[in-house]
């Protein structure tokens, strides 16, 4: 049976504005799940507190020994000077090494020799400065070869437990040896008159792995804690070719 032009027509009119009308249903469907995402980014973002991405940043300065303050006396050669402002007043932190030189015992035994390292922490409030921590590790007698130094790039400034006050972080080698052994290896934070200590020993490869040590002193607070021992995994091994 033939239906009338107007009524195919009609019914053709009907479905495609069906079509059209789930068409719209959809886009206005994926720009609602694409706001969602929008929105869920946003709020999973504002779950961090932007003070606590800054907490442990502290926005230090290298300085020459040059720029120190005549007021500041050390022992040894600078090999690092930071400055920095936090709750305290202006931070110095100074770093310095001896090189070797002759033991007290050297007329008896020609070979033997000193060598030493030093930290100061200096904080200045009005014109005054003033020493508020030291740090002093040497070899004494030694030999053979001596190791005293600073770890290059293990100097961290950090605010950790974002009080205001600043950490000091650095770590050193400190041996006397013969050979190719694993060296003595200290990593030591300074957070205002407190100080924190990592002690042990560097993990040697020279074709295999000479495993080293690590003993972190009872009381230091988690946070430090947690910081202290992923940086002594980031420097504690050496390699030998």
């Amino acid at each position: 049976m033939n239906r009338p032009l107007s009524s195919v027509l009609s019914a053709g009119l009907r479905a495609g504005a069906v079509v059209v009308l789930i068409l719209l249903l959809y886009a206005c469907s994926r720009l609602n799940t694409a706001d969602n995402k929008d929105n869920v980014s946003k709020n999973d973002s504002s779950l961090v507190d932007p003070g606590q991405k800054k907490s442990a940043e502290i926005e230090s300065d290298t300085l020459k020994s040059a720029d120190l303050p005549a007021i500041i006396v050390y022992q040894g050669k600078p090999v690092k000077v930071m400055s920095w402002k936090d709750k305290l007043g202006d931070n110095l932190l100074l770093l310095t090494e001896t090189g070797e030189f002759a033991s007290a015992d050297s007329a008896e035994f020609s070979d033997n020799r000193d060598s030493e390292l030093h930290v100061y922490h200096y904080v200045r409030q009005g014109t005054a400065w003033t020493k508020i921590a030291t740090v002093n590790d040497q070899i004494n007698s030694c030999p053979v070869d001596i190791v005293t130094r600073f770890i290059p790039g293990a100097l961290f400034i950090t605010d950790l437990n974002a009080d205001g006050v600043a950490e000091c972080t650095f770590a050193y080698h400190l041996t006397c040896t013969g050979g190719v052994d694993n060296k003595v290896m200290k990593l030591i934070m300074l957070e205002n008159k407190n100080k924190y200590v990592i002690r042990g020993t560097t993990s040697v490869n020279i074709g295999g792995e000479i495993p080293g040590t690590m003993k972190y002193e009872a009381g230091i607070p988690e946070r430090f804690k947690v910081f202290m021992i992923a940086k002594w995994k980031a420097f504690e091994r050496e390699h030998y070719n």
